[in-house]
């Protein structure tokens, strides 16, 4: 029963294979309720994410309410129908859901209506209930196998009875709350006048007052942090007194480190002793150049001593250095002056 009110604005939506006598019977008995002043218009289902409906126009919904029907909705088709109704607007749907889980079944239908449910609610539905969830008999598959695209001759009796009970079409209402999503409202954070005066004695004092939750009648005193503090801790200290007291020997007009000290003084007396030796490892290294004869010795047996480490045999006296031309000479300098290499 489609309900309906004066001067209402009120879309139905169906598939493309809605039959056309159930809907023009059930517009014009629309029509009558809301009278010359209402709208009834019809959109198809499928086109609905596109078709030419203005925001906050609409009093009621009804989507696919015309049987035997398959059609599904989406989010895209919930958001739309969200924009389009106006505040406290009503949403009536029907759909095909599952009673169970079907096993090795490959079906169009695939989701439950508690799914259904939790769309609506994500797109911004309040009040969402299931109303009605009628099993679909047996003779009514035939005509849901044809909107599925099955042929008859394909539908036997075996199909029907593995598929008898499993499906089910479902009511769900659902209204648009009294407000539209991304509606801006002004908090006002002034805060209110009270009309009773306190003492300043009573303000200080409700400051250490704790309600608790255990007896709504009573109220637990904390303690005065300003009696934890006798005199002599308030007493602001003086610099002398926070100065780190000198006790380090005093021995030629000069502060020495004591015993176990800690303060850092004995590695500076170290320092002036003597004791601390600074390693510069470039100071032993003379300036000088050392040349190299690079020309290959009379014992060499493999005559590839130039050509570098590669080739040259195992007890080539040039193992290490660097490739060269027969008879030129090599000078090593900068960290490679001193080396361990004998001069041949």
């Amino acid at each position: 029963m489609v309900e309906a009110l004066q001067n209402e604005a009120i879309l139905f939506t169906a598939p493309m294979t809605v039959n056309e006598n159930d809907f023009v019977k059930v517009k014009k008995e629309t029509e009558e309720k809301v009278g010359p002043a209402g709208k009834v218009l019809f959109e198809v289902i499928d086109r609905v994410a596109n078709a030419p409906l203005r925001n906050n126009s609409l009093d009621r919904i009804y989507s696919n309410l015309f049987l035997p029907t398959v059609s599904t909705h989406t989010p895209v088709i919930f958001s739309r129908y969200l924009a389009t109704l106006k505040n406290e607007g009503q949403l009536v749907l029907k759909e095909s859901v599952l009673l169970e889980e079907l096993s090795n079944t490959v079906c169009p239908i695939s989701r439950k209506e508690d799914e259904i449910v939790s769309l609506l609610k994500l797109a911004g539905f309040v009040d969402v209930a299931v109303k009605e969830t009628t099993p679909i008999a047996d003779h009514q598959l035939l005509s849901f196998f044809q909107l599925w695209g099955v042929p008859e001759k394909k539908i036997d009796q075996a199909i029907v009875t593995r598929l008898s009970g499993k499906f089910a079409m479902t009511e769900i209402h659902a209204r648009k709350p009294s407000y539209n999503v991304g509606q801006k409202i002004s908090l006002n954070f002034k805060k209110k006048n009270n009309t009773t005066t306190t003492s300043s004695a009573e303000k200080k004092k409700n400051i250490w007052l704790i309600h608790t939750n255990d007896d709504e009648n009573n109220n637990m005193e904390l303690e005065d942090e300003d009696a934890l503090l006798d005199e002599q801790d308030k007493i602001k200290p003086s610099k002398e007194s926070l100065t780190r007291p000198d006790d380090c020997d005093l021995s030629d007009g000069k502060r020495k480190a004591c015993k176990g000290c800690t303060c850092g003084r004995e590695e500076g007396d170290e320092e002036e002793d003597g004791n601390v030796v600074a390693l510069d490892l470039m100071d032993d290294i003379q300036e000088e150049v050392i040349e190299v004869d690079p020309t290959p010795k009379a014992n060499s047996g493999c005559g590839s001593c130039s050509l570098g480490d590669a080739f040259r045999c195992s007890t080539c006296p040039y193992m290490g250095m660097p490739a060269f031309n027969e008879g030129d000479k090599i000078k090593l300098g900068g960290m490679f002056e001193v080396d361990d290499i004998d001069d041949f």
